[in-house]
C-alpha cells in the first residue's frame, strides 16, 4: 500500500529569492528538504503540494521542487481570480510545469464577487478540460457556490478541502453545516480531504470526535472519493508528522484494510494520477 500525503504545502527559507506574499509571513519552517525527512521517517511515498498563500501566485519554489523531485510530488496551483485571464495562467502551469489540480480560495475573489461567477466557472470549465482537479478552499457558507459549479459541470473533478471546514458541535448534536457536507455527495465527481484534524476537532489528540465523521462520510461518498492529508508544515507543530499519520490507525471503529488502502493512497493516486 502506498501512503500519499493528498494535502500539504511548502516554502522556501530564503526570502531574498523567493519572496513571501506581503501579510503571508510564515511562522513555521516548511522547505522540501524537511517534509522530505519526514516522509521518509513515515513513510510516505509521496504528496500533493499544493501552492501556498506564503508565496502567492508565484510558483518558483513549487515548480523547482517538482521539477526536482518529480517521483515524490505533484502539484496544486493557485490561480489568481483578479487576473485579466485566469484559465490562460492555469493552462500554462499545467502544460509547462505538470500541476495536476487547481485550488479555487473565494477570499482571494474581489470583493462581492463569488468563485461561481464568470471567473469561477471558466476556471472550473479549463480545469475539466485539462482533465485536471479543482480543490475548494472553503467554509459551509460556500458550499452553495460549490454546488453550483459541480451541477454545471459534472464531468470536472473536484475536491473540498478539510471536512468543508465544518467543526463538529461540541455537545454530539448534529452539525447543519456537516449534513450540508453529506448531501454534497450527490455529485459523483466530488471528493472530500480528510485533512486538518486539529483545526476541525474540539478535542486533543486523538480527535476522538472526528471519527463518526470519517465512517459517515466513507459510507456516503465511499473510501474511492476520500483522502488523507497532513496539511504540513502545521500538523508538525499540532501533533507531530508521524501522529498525523498515526491517526488513521486511531479511528474506531477500525477502517477497513480495503478503505484504508484507497484514503490513504489509492484515491489520490486515481486522482492525480502521480507515483506509480
Amino acid at each position: 500500500m502506498k501512503r500519499i500525503d493528498s494535502h500539504l504545502h511548502v516554502w522556501a527559507d530564503d526570502p531574498a529569492r523567493y519572496p513571501y506574499r506581503s501579510g503571508s509571513e510564515p511562522k513555521v519552517p516548511a522547505d522540501a528538504e524537511l517534509l522530505l525527512r519526514l516522509m521518509d521517517e513515515s513513510g510516505v511515498d509521496g504528496a500533493l503540494i499544493v501552492q501556498p498563500i506564503v508565496h502567492g501566485f508565484d510558483h518558483t519554489y513549487v515548480n523547482e521542487t517538482l521539477a526536482r523531485w518529480p517521483d515524490r510530488f505533484t502539484g496544486m496551483a493557485l490561480i489568481d481570480p483578479r487576473d485579466e485571464d485566469p484559465p490562460a495562467l492555469l493552462e500554462q502551469l499545467i502544460l509547462k510545469n505538470g500541476y495536476r489540480g487547481v485550488r479555487l480560495n473565494p477570499r482571494l475573489w474581489p470583493e462581492g464577487r463569488h468563485m461561481d461567477d464568470e471567473i469561477g466557472d471558466a476556471l472550473f470549465k479549463k480545469a475539466g478540460d485539462l482533465g485536471i482537479a479543482v480543490g475548494f478552499l472553503i467554509d459551509p457558507a460556500n458550499f452553495d457556490q460549490v454546488d453550483a459549479l459541480c451541477s454545471e459541470y459534472p464531468d470536472t473533478t473536484a475536491i473540498i478541502d478539510h471536512f468543508g471546514h465544518c467543526r463538529p458541535s461540541g455537545d454530539q448534536s448534529s452539525a447543519p453545516e456537516f449534513e450540508r457536507l453529506i448531501e454534497l455527495a450527490r455529485h459523483p465527481r466530488l471528493h472530500v480531504k480528510l485533512s486538518e484534524f486539529p483545526r476541525a476537532s474540539r478535542q486533543e489528540w486523538p480527535f476522538e470526535d472526528m471519527y463518526d465523521w470519517v465512517h459517515r462520510l466513507i459510507g456516503v461518498y465511499g473510501a474511492d472519493r476520500l483522502m488523507w492529508g497532513t496539511d504540513f508544515p502545521f500538523i508538525v507543530e499540532q501533533a507531530g508528522y508521524a501522529r498525523g499519520w498515526d491517526l488513521a490507525e486511531c479511528i474506531q471503529p477500525k477502517i477497513s484494510p480495503a478503505d484504508l488502502e484507497l484514503i490513504l493512497g489509492g484515491t489520490a493516486m486515481s486522482v492525480f494520477g502521480g507515483w506509480r
